[in-house]
């Protein structure tokens, strides 16, 4: 339980920071902050991952609503499955699952400040940072746990 609750507050406080920094960044002026590497640039994306569904602003909000749900329920869950790691990963993609879908609840987007223009790569936030990385993690953590099990 208490890893549980742990994960929770992960995931309030990337919610928390995720929200203030679109408050504080979005709709400026497109800046560089670290030379042509990094800059902020303001966007909404009304779609998913590289505007993927753009305009379809109510299916998003169903996935993010059910995945948000899935997600809270796997955090607490009391199942044998769900280790301590998966709980505070599993923490941390609610909290950009969720905070992008309250920009798409009140903004009918997601706001996207985050650029990378030295690989001309998509817009993104933190919240996206935080699903990606969180996924990521996820994935090389069941990996190796399925390795050292097909070992024994």
């Amino acid at each position: 339980m208490i890893v549980s609750i742990i994960s929770i507050i992960v995931a309030v406080a990337i919610t928390v920071f995720d929200q203030i920094t679109k408050f504080v960044i979005f709709g400026q002026p497109a800046h560089s902050v670290i030379g042509n590497f990094l800059w902020f640039e303001s966007t909404l994306n009304t779609g998913a991952a590289f505007s993927i569904l753009e305009g379809k602003s109510w299916i998003l909000i169903a996935i993010s609503a059910i995945a948000s749900v899935v997600l809270f329920w796997l955090v607490f869950s009391k199942k044998h499955f769900t280790s301590k790691t998966e709980k505070i990963l599993f923490g941390i993609i609610l909290s950009g699952t969720f905070s992008n879908l309250i920009d798409r609840i009140f903004f009918g987007g997601v706001r996207d400040f985050i650029s990378l223009r030295f690989i001309h790569f998509a817009i993104f936030n933190i919240a996206d940072m935080a699903i990606v990385f969180g996924v990521i993690i996820l994935a090389v953590y069941l990996l190796i746990r399925s390795i050292k099990k097909d070992k024994k």
